[in-house]
């Protein structure tokens, strides 16, 4: 029995069992997503070491004072800078672009994920530091800087979909620690121009994957393929879906990135609207709101904007592969948290739900002593 004085008795079971449900139900969908793909068999084993390795590191996370992360934000944001820099000068390329570091001659990381929420980390005390500050335009100004290293770092991999990810999660925590309105219209304003500067900029395919979006009807009939699939197997699904391991366009080849970004589209064909997005999703606002509420009860601001960061992620990565799988966004390669594969992916989430946890552990004793 835990002590009156423990912080683990503040410990959310609720927010960790959403966690461990939605990622089991995901090596389901992937077991099922590579069947027929013989050269993927080994991914639901791989994706189940993953998350036990995953949920060590979130226990081991939340043991940790939040505050000796903070307190470390320099360092902290100077690895991230630093692993972005190795990427571009010995990563790993596949399919043109350069963002992974090869570990062993199974094993590669990408360091963008592991950025999301070191930046998360450093950016929360950054802006704890200068909150009283908020009011002056030039202290916004300094806050794009903090984030224009990393950033332009990610962009020029290239990586379009966690580099506007990055910009949404400096929203929302400036958000958060109370920037003027009158400043957002300011940067709106900038925001278009540098949008419509960086678009020749862009790598070809990712000009073609906004240009389809735009305009399907002139696309070449090979862009346009997997959006399309990914629709029929949405449609076909319907309430109940035709019943696990037995959705035909992933099972017979049609739907590409099935495990990955399009996971979405199987587990809606297989498992219908009922068993599969609203399950998916449902566990996923659990989370969600878990997360607020930490961040609600955190009498420390960095504390709160950890918590307001780590949602954002997780709110932007799922509107946006939801999105993109039911034709309203643009294709942008961000997986859906906690079901697609991925190992970096499906750790560093693991790890930001052991942030999550240390912060709510330790409001309790800030607050009392």
């Amino acid at each position: 029995m835990l002590s009156k004085t423990s912080v683990w008795r503040y410990f959310d079971v609720w927010l960790l069992a959403a966690v461990i449900l939605l990622t089991g139900y995901g090596v389901l969908m992937i077991r099922s997503a590579i069947t027929g793909s013989p050269a993927y068999v080994t991914y639901p084993r791989q994706q189940l070491i993953w998350a036990t390795l995953g949920l060590i590191i979130l226990m081991v996370t939340a043991a940790i004072d939040y505050r000796v992360l903070t307190s470390a934000h320099w360092w902290i944001y100077a690895g991230l800078v630093g692993l972005l820099v190795a990427v571009l000068i010995s990563g790993q390329v596949n399919n043109d672009a350069r963002r992974w570091i090869q570990i062993t001659s199974s094993f590669q990381i990408q360091p963008s994920e592991f950025g999301r929420i070191f930046i998360v980390i450093t950016f929360a005390q950054f802006l704890s530091n200068r909150r009283h500050r908020m009011e002056r335009f030039d202290n916004t100004l300094v806050t794009l800087a903090y984030f224009a290293l990393p950033v332009g770092l990610i962009f020029i991999q290239p990586n379009l979909g966690m580099t506007i990810l990055f910009m949404f999660i400096w929203f929302i925590m400036i958000w958060v620690a109370g920037l003027p309105l009158r400043h957002f219209m300011m940067l709106g304003a900038l925001g278009l121009a540098v949008g419509l500067a960086v678009f020749p900029l862009l790598a070809d395919y990712q000009k073609e994957r906004i240009t389809t979006f735009l305009n399907p009807e002139e696309a070449n009939a090979d862009d346009v393929f997997n959006i399309d699939q990914a629709e029929i197997s949405i449609g076909s699904g319907g309430l109940t879906g035709k019943g696990y391991l037995q959705g035909t366009q992933s099972q017979l080849g049609f739907l590409r990135a099935q495990h990955t970004d399009f996971i979405f589209s199987v587990l809606t064909e297989e498992m219908g609207l009922l068993g599969g997005s609203v399950v998916v999703l449902g566990l996923i606002g659990v989370i969600l709101w878990r997360i607020l509420r930490a961040a609600a009860l955190s009498p420390d601001p960095a504390g709160k904007l950890i918590c307001a960061g780590i949602a954002a992620i997780l709110f932007f990565q799922t509107a946006v592969n939801v999105g993109m799988n039911v034709r309203v966004l643009p294709v942008t390669g961000l997986t859906l948290p906690f079901v697609s594969y991925g190992g970096s992916s499906l750790i560093t989430l693991f790890l930001a739900i052991g942030v999550v946890e240390s912060v709510l552990m330790r409001q309790r004793k800030q607050e009392f002593g």
